[in-house]
């Protein structure tokens, strides 16, 4: 292992490394159904001795899981770490059917190496053939899918045990497509890039935003790819359809989160009036009246918030556009007690 190489370890500390910041507890539970063929071939072990090749292959199955998504969330904090790994293994049974069961939780840190004898952990001068054929499976599938290929199956399976951010440009630029019509690739895109860490499709996201604000804008919302930094950027260009972003989620806010999110707030509070507040004569006889006048020149009472015809306020906002700034206002409150 690289010493730049995420790290789990069931220990407390690292050895040649220090801990720089506990970031967070973070924790799991995974979930997989028996079926009755694994427990008739586990029950024939049990009868004539041996190991259960099908429950080991289950157990195996979501040790893996767990181990993958307690990673994609510590690294989604900004980890590079866990430690004091822990993880339980139950079976639940009842009516006939089984489940089995994995917890796995740890603590979320970052670390930095400092022995400075360790520069690199020298290579063991031997590769195995389970390695090479494992290179060869993915590099195909990653070619594949960079060239065009319609996803398999199979390929989902091992791009869901071993997400790969070589494909996350190509799987949002077939999602974007207007012509879109593979629903179950569609969805596999959207589960997909959710297991990826926050880093690596933020960016690639958000950069296609304006382009196509639709189909993006559902993929951020679906895959809890909130980011204040690049919505405060976005509502810079386009005021409109970087709030529409504002609503979306995260599986975790951090201080720099907190910070773009007043920054939000403050970008909005300032901009000009679209509207205006103005005299407006009252028709023969009729007195001159005070009038709130909207960006497409829609006259109501002056103490009308928003226009009755077209239902913008001063500021050229929409009703339910303003109910998400204030929910996000409600966002830094929460934050700013608990960060």
């Amino acid at each position: 292992m690289k010493t730049n190489d995420f790290i789990i370890t069931v220990t407390n500390n690292i050895e040649g490394y220090s801990i720089e910041r506990y970031l967070d507890t973070v924790c799991t539970n995974v979930v997989v159904g028996t079926n009755l063929f694994s427990d008739f071939a586990a029950s024939l072990s049990d009868i004539f001795g041996g190991f259960s090749n099908s429950y080991k292959h289950k157990l195996e199955l979501i040790y893996n899981e767990a181990t993958k998504e307690l990673k994609n969330k510590a690294k989604n904090l900004g980890a590079n770490a866990i430690v004091g790994f822990s993880i339980d293994f139950d079976e639940v049974s009842g009516g006939g059917k089984s489940m089995f069961m994995v917890s796995a939780s740890g603590t979320a840190c970052a670390i930095k190496c400092n022995d400075k004898d360790i520069k690199q952990i020298e290579k063991s001068g031997v590769v195995s053939q389970n390695f090479i054929d494992f290179e060869l499976i993915r590099r195909f599938i990653i070619k594949s899918i960079n060239s065009g290929s319609s996803i398999k199956e199979s390929w989902k399976e091992f791009l869901y045990e071993c997400p790969q951010k070589d494909i996350v440009e190509n799987l949002i630029n077939r999602y974007k497509k207007d012509t879109y019509v593979d629903l179950e690739e569609k969805s596999f895109i959207e589960r997909y890039l959710a297991l990826l860490p926050k880093l690596d499709v933020v960016d690639i996201l958000y950069s296609n935003y304006l382009e196509s604000s639709k189909e993006i804008g559902t993929l951020i919302k679906k895959c809890n790819m909130f980011s204040s930094k690049h919505i405060l950027e976005i509502i810079k260009n386009n005021t409109h359809l970087g709030i529409a972003l504002i609503d979306s989620k995260s599986d975790f806010y951090q201080e720099e989160d907190l910070y773009f999110m007043k920054e939000i707030i403050k970008y909005i509070d300032m901009l000009p009036n679209t509207g205006q507040i103005q005299m407006v004569k009252g028709g023969f006889l009729g007195k001159d009246q005070e009038k709130y006048i909207c960006e497409r020149g829609h006259k109501n009472n002056k103490d009308v918030v928003f226009c009755e015809t077209c239902d913008i306020n001063i500021k050229g906002l929409k009703r339910e556009e303003v109910a998400i700034v204030e929910q996000l206002r409600e966002v830094v409150s929460i934050l700013e007690n608990n960060l």
